[in-house]
C-alpha cells in the first residue's frame, strides 16, 4: 500500500519531502533545469550523498533542502536563476523584518511546540524592550540595564546568562530557553515595568530593589505547589 506523500510548499512551487524533510530529488532537480534520469553522474558531478527515501512509491532518490539552496546558486540554468531571485527577495525581506515572512516561515513548521516557543519568544522580547524603556524614563542608566537582566535570568533560571549560552550552546540566551522559560521573563518584565510605573520609583538604586522584590515574588509564586482540589 502507498503513503501519503508529504510537501515542501515555497510559494507556488510544491516539492514532495519525506518524513525526515528529505526532497524528492528527480522534482526537485526539475525545478533546477536538470534532467533527473541522470541522477548517477549529478550525484557524483555535485556530490549528492543522501540515501533513498520513501516518497509513498517506494524508495527514491532524495535531496537535502541545503543541498537543493547549494545547487540553486551554483548551477547556470533559467530555473536555478529564478530561484536565486526568489532568494534576493527573500532576504531583502528577511533584512526589514517583514512580519509575513517569519508568519509564512513558522506556519511551515510542523512542530507546535516550535510555534508555542516562537511566540512566547516574541512576547519576551517585546516585555524586556518595555521594561527597559520604562527604566530609561524614571532615571536608569549605565550598567542598571544590564543588571535588571541578571536578575531576571538568575531568579528564572537559575544561572546568568553567560552560563546558559555556555551549558545550552547557543550564542543568543533566549534561543536556549524554553516556551515556559521566556513566559516566566516575560510576565517579570512586565510586572517590574508596572511596578515601576505604579510606585513611581525613580533611579538605578530604587529600580533594582523593586525589581529584585518582584523576582523574588515571581519565583515564589512558581515555587508554590498547586493546591489538590478538594471533593465537594
Amino acid at each position: 500500500m502507498k503513503n501519503a506523500s508529504l510537501t515542501l510548499e515555497f510559494g507556488t512551487v510544491r516539492l514532495p519531502v519525506s518524513a525526515d524533510g528529505l526532497l524528492h530529488a528527480p522534482t526537485a532537480l526539475g525545478q533546477l533545469g536538470l534532467d533527473p534520469a541522470d541522477w548517477t553522474t549529478l550525484a557524483a558531478t555535485h556530490d549528492l550523498n543522501d540515501d533513498p527515501r520513501d516518497f509513498g512509491a517506494g524508495p527514491e532518490a532524495a535531496l537535502s533542502v541545503p543541498d537543493f539552496a547549494r545547487l540553486a546558486f551554483m548551477l547556470d540554468t533559467p530555473q536555478a536563476r529564478r530561484w536565486r531571485k526568489r532568494a534576493q527577495e527573500l532576504l531583502a525581506r528577511a533584512m526589514q523584518g517583514d512580519v509575513r515572512l517569519a508568519a509564512q516561515v513558522a506556519e511551515r513548521n510542523p512542530d507546535p511546540e516550535a510555534r508555542r516557543w516562537l511566540a512566547a519568544r516574541l512576547e519576551s522580547t517585546g516585555a524586556r524592550r518595555e521594561l527597559m524603556s520604562t527604566v530609561a524614563r524614571h532615571g536608569g542608566e549605565g550598567q542598571v540595564f544590564g543588571q535588571l537582566g541578571s536578575i531576571s535570568n538568575r531568579s528564572v533560571l537559575g544561572v546568568s546568562s553567560a552560563d546558559i549560552r555556555r551549558a545550552r550552546g547557543v550564542k543568543n540566551t533566549r534561543d536556549g530557553l524554553s516556551s515556559t522559560e521566556l513566559l516566566r521573563l516575560a510576565y517579570l518584565d512586565t510586572a517590574t515595568a508596572r511596578a515601576i510605573q505604579e510606585r513611581g520609583a525613580h533611579g538605578n538604586a530604587a529600580i533594582l530593589r523593586l525589581h529584585e522584590r518582584v523576582a523574588r515574588h515571581e519565583r515564589q509564586g512558581w515555587q508554590a505547589p498547586v493546591p489538590t482540589p478538594q471533593a465537594g
